[in-house]
């Protein structure tokens, strides 16, 4: 669970309802890569796993964090330092604008990066975290289907995936789409 407005990522032990903070401090907005409480987020929105490590899109740092089994965060694409944009490209030389909602497919991870009103795409495979745009046109909201830039989307949110296919919440638009 990432917790918007608390700077945090917590662990909810379903058997007993408990909620443990398990990186971040609550609170105590920032953009640091690190152990747990040590690590700081500035309003983590989307989280998901690949069975393994967690990641998170990290909405207004503009990044995709990792998370990995010891609690250690790193930024893995994104750069917290230089402004909104929708750069494709490897690791910090990517830019995001809000990203929002995550997903993965054990292979690549699938961010809505809501500002810029696309679906980004980052390699998980080759450990080098190139980002690249999959739908929509950067900064350009809109309603219409189609392939790569010529589909658009206002405020996409929420993403998902299901065998071969993605899912987004396009929020502004009041519609769930389909990307296969």
């Amino acid at each position: 669970m990432a917790e918007f407005g608390n700077h945090t990522v917590r662990k909810i032990v379903i058997a007993t309802g408990a909620a443990v903070t398990i990186a971040g401090t609550a609170g105590t907005a920032g953009s640091t890569d690190g152990p747990g409480a040590t690590a700081r987020f500035f309003n983590p929105a989307g989280i998901t796993t690949d069975g393994t490590n967690l990641y998170v899109a990290d909405f207004n740092n503009n990044t995709i964090r990792k998370i990995d089994t010891n609690g250690n965060v790193t930024t893995i694409a994104g750069n917290a330092a230089a402004p909104p944009g929708s750069a494709d490209g490897t690791g910090s030389a990517a830019n995001f604008y809000g990203p929002y909602g995550i997903a993965t497919d054990g292979t690549n991870l699938y961010v809505t990066d809501s500002f810029n009103s696309t679906i980004r795409t980052i390699e998980l495979q080759s450990g080098k975290f190139k980002v690249r745009t999959i739908a929509g046109i950067p900064g350009t909201p809109g309603f219409a289907d189609g392939i790569g830039a010529a589909a658009t989307f206002n405020g996409p949110s929420g993403i998902a995936t299901y065998g071969t296919n993605l899912y987004v919440a396009d929020t502004y638009n009041s519609t769930i789409r389909e990307i296969f």
